[in-house]
């Protein structure tokens, strides 16, 4: 796309001015998107079809299942007292309260040192073999269950984990001592967000337009209009990485309540990437000693753990100026360690000519994953994230990193399941008609297209420019995100 900057006259007209033709043809924005790269997040999403696309929706929130892991965590309550020690070689019976009732009679668990029990009795009103919660003796409210370990096995203390192997029967056993349970996904919900902005343009403005010309068709807008564009998009992109849902259910408004203060009226927001993901997996590096290629080969196999295969995934990697120096000092580490080399590479050594010497380093492969450094301008904005303290928040010194933002590494899987995007653009809209993306023109005493026009929306010496959008970010599966943050340790 190529963009230079002319006059208002006789080439403007209506029929190729970017504005109309938005309106005829709304896929004319995820061509306009490409003069927003540095928007990295806004410009994967909306231009790159390998990753992510839009999809149009007609209702203001939307739900979506993820399934975890079919077991869950067998942990001993946080309150128990007892210790239920048997001597080696002996044969334990336990009674312990875990702290939910997973299991079932005849079910067999291992601990953490490997040693095999059974659950041989349940405790308070039994319900498909499992129990309700009850108190303890020894202290500690949950459901109790009776467990007869292996010889050898250890003391048992609070917080202890067990982990569900299977179940065991004998012959002959009977239909209505078999339990059920079903291992059920997690519902996820976001909300759209409106976004809109304006801008009042006058007269003098008129003169100044931006021409874009892609595959050899040309449309023109103002360039006071194109500064403004600049402003809106940056601002989504914002929103859409720092943006915390504004409701926590159908009928509760939290802090934007609208004009009359009713949900139906309010000022929905939705959640951004960050609120989506922060409660997944997260891990930190000190910025002062380095990132090293160890705390990335970790944090990607942990990543995999939850990802659709253990390996063959992609994370594009978000990152600050600061994430992506370190990134590049821990390639370039384990490149001299590898080559001896100075992890760059020498081009022509003639006499009075130019020497080329470095790398740069993108992507970074390991145990059959590969992740990608994507650069994110929002994370180095100061005026936004403050650039006057430390990472850990106290005041700057001399040798200070730049602020957090700046060193915050933000893994995104944008794999597919089943030709479906991990991380997805959503819009309102149905039949053609999109809301991602929509903009206008007001006249007022300024027409820009007919200035003899007797017609006017309103008396302003000016007309004005309008812009919004109605969208919100989907991550399907937020276990295989995660993020590294850059801490003073």
């Amino acid at each position: 796309m190529k963009t230079n900057t002319g006059t208002f006259g006789v080439d403007t007209q209506m029929g190729n001015s970017l504005v109309s033709n938005l309106l005829k043809y709304p896929e004319i924005s995820a061509t306009l998107i490409e003069q927003y790269p540095r928007y990295a997040l806004t410009y994967l999403l909306e231009k790159t079809g390998r990753h992510a696309n839009v999809k149009v929706m007609g209702d203001k929130s939307f739900e979506w299942k993820v399934l975890g892991r079919q077991s869950q965590a067998l942990a001993i309550a946080a309150d128990y007292t007892g210790s239920d020690a048997a001597a080696a070689g002996n044969v334990a019976t336990r009674t312990l309260p875990l702290t939910n009732n997973f299991l079932a009679l005849h079910d067999v668990v291992v601990d953490s040192l490997g040693f095999v029990g059974q659950v041989t009795g349940v405790a308070g009103t039994v319900v498909a073999n499992r129990p309700t919660a009850t108190a303890v003796t020894d202290g500690g409210t949950g459901y109790t269950y009776t467990i007869k370990m292996q010889d050898g096995c250890a003391a048992m203390a609070a917080g202890s984990y067990f982990g569900k192997i299977g179940s065991a029967f004998g012959e002959g056993s009977l239909g209505s001592a078999v339990s059920e349970y079903t291992a059920y996904p997690d519902t996820h919900k976001n909300w759209l967000t409106i976004n809109r902005s304006k801008l009042s343009i006058s007269g003098g403005a008129l003169t100044d337009v931006t021409w874009l010309e892609n595959n050899g068709s040309k449309l023109w807008y103002f360039t006071a209009e194109k500064l403004f564009t600049d402003e809106f998009m940056y601002q989504l992109e914002l929103q859409r990485w720092f943006g915390r849902a504004s409701v926590t259910d159908a009928a509760t408004a939290d802090g934007f309540p609208g004009e009359s203060g009713t949900v139906a009226a309010g000022n929905l927001m939705g959640d951004g990437i960050l609120a989506q993901i922060e409660d997944t997996i997260t891990s930190s590096y000190d910025p002062h000693a380095g990132l090293t290629e160890d705390q990335l080969a970790r944090f990607i196999a942990e990543l995999s753990r939850n990802a659709k295969s253990p390996e063959g995934n992609e994370w594009v990697v978000f990152t600050g100026t600061e994430g992506r120096y370190q990134f590049h000092k821990a390639m370039k580490d384990i490149s001299v360690g590898a080559t001896a080399a100075t992890g760059g590479t020498m081009q022509s050594m003639k006499t009075g000519s130019d020497v080329s010497l470095g790398v740069n380093f993108v992507s970074y492969y390991v145990l059959g994953n590969k992740m990608t450094v994507a650069y994110c301008p929002v994370f180095d904005d100061a005026n936004v994230h403050g650039a006057a303290a430390n990472y850990d928040g106290s005041a700057q010194s001399a040798d200070a990193l730049p602020g957090t933002m700046s060193g915050k590494m933000v893994f995104l899987d944008f794999s597919s399941v089943d030709g479906v995007p991990n991380i997805q653009l959503v819009a309102k809209g149905h039949d053609g008609f999109n809301r991602n993306y929509i903009k206008k023109y007001i006249p007022g005493m300024i027409n820009p297209y007919d200035q003899k026009s007797m017609l006017a929306a309103n008396g302003d010496d000016s007309f004005t420019c309008q812009i919004m959008s109605e969208s919100a970010v989907i991550v399907r599966n937020p276990l295989s995100c995660g993020i590294l943050e850059a801490v003073n340790v």
